[in-house]
């Protein structure tokens, strides 16, 4: 993976670059907002021949996003995966902002802004997308109704192919823990060909839930400094580090996929919070007052059961039944939430 792809790399938003990658977001006063029929073929609304990287582009270098999926359709309807009769809203590949933050949540997209998935891509319509549609950082081979990750223990991994460019998607997550008078921000980054589809706003109304319960409980919120709690399936980490915003005497972070753990690490350290790696392969890192382990939860349960737990929080993928799941965290939690 070279570095443009890497959580490393430049495309990832730290708390550094945060203000300057928000303001990146915004429009200038002349940018001209296009809508095009989404049922109508694109070839009645558009001249195509016309359409090209800088066809309605504004001087402040963004474009509305009808164009920029018209001209990605464009592409796909001369490479014969899509009709002549193409429209946008039947035809148009999965669409998602490199960097999302809900209260700037534009229709004009700049350079590097977007990914793009399909299951009909291949390396060749995704290297003419890179080059001639700006917006483009990455294109990705895949359907997006399946769930990208591991299941259940003995499930098979399911990811998606980056074909071109860089998968890397960040989201700011707004919630609301204060710190100093000012809401604190979640920073998610992941590359996306690796963790399952969550747009931001989702998993803000997740937390939003999970700030609810704590705050609406006595005991969560006048005693969380001297309480343990579990989040069981972690995913890309958002619900865990807000677990620690909220200042938990003690948090347990796990996941049976490997590639979210390792998403998780690189997302506690960019929020701000330091761990040290262990040679262990089940306990991959201790931090001040958090561990975090790579295991089925199954699993993970019988090697806490000596201990019990205030809370245990699940977060399972969309339509799947993690009912087992949770009489497992009955053994080992006081109480368990499923969000």
């Amino acid at each position: 993976m070279n570095s443009n792809n890497s959580l490393d790399g430049k495309n990832i938003v730290d708390k550094k670059n945060l203000k300057d990658k928000i303001s990146n977001l915004n429009i200038c006063n002349n940018c001209e907002d296009i809508s095009i029929k989404k049922f109508s073929p694109i070839k009645n609304e558009l001249d195509l021949n016309k359409l090209n990287a800088s066809y309605k582009r504004c001087e402040c270098g963004k474009r509305p996003l009808d164009i920029i999926m018209s001209h990605v359709l464009k592409i796909m309807i001369e490479e014969k995966i899509a009709p002549d009769d193409a429209t946008l809203r039947r035809n148009t590949p999965t669409l998602l902002p490199a960097l999302y933050y809900s209260q700037n949540n534009s229709q004009f997209m700049g350079e590097d802004s977007i990914l793009l998935i399909h299951p009909d891509f291949n390396e060749k319509i995704a290297s003419r997308i890179i080059k001639e549609v700006p917006e483009t950082r990455g294109v990705l081979k895949g359907n997006v109704q399946e769930t990208v990750g591991i299941l259940q223990k003995d499930s098979d991994i399911t990811q998606y192919e980056l074909l071109a460019g860089s998968d890397i998607r960040s989201d700011i997550i707004n919630t609301l823990i204060k710190k100093n008078d000012k809401l604190n921000k979640i920073i998610i980054n992941k590359n996306q060909s690796k963790i399952n589809i969550e747009v931001a706003s989702t998993t803000e109304t997740k937390l939003l839930k999970l700030y609810n319960y704590l705050e609406n409980n006595k005991e969560f919120k006048n005693n969380h400094s001297k309480l343990k709690v579990i989040d069981g399936t972690c995913g890309a980490g958002a619900t865990g580090i807000f677990l620690l915003m909220y200042g938990f005497n003690e948090i347990i972070l796990n996941d049976i996929y490997s590639e979210a753990i390792a998403t998780t690490l690189n997302n506690l350290k960019t929020n701000g919070f330091d761990f040290k790696k262990c040679e262990n392969k089940e306990e991959i890192a201790i931090g001040e007052n958090f561990k975090v382990y790579n295991m089925a939860f199954e699993d993970l349960s019988v090697k806490l059961k000596s201990d019990e737990y205030d809370l245990c929080i699940l977060d399972c993928f969309t339509g799947v039944d993690c009912s087992y799941l949770e009489k497992e965290a009955e053994k080992i939690a006081k109480n368990v939430l499923l969000i």
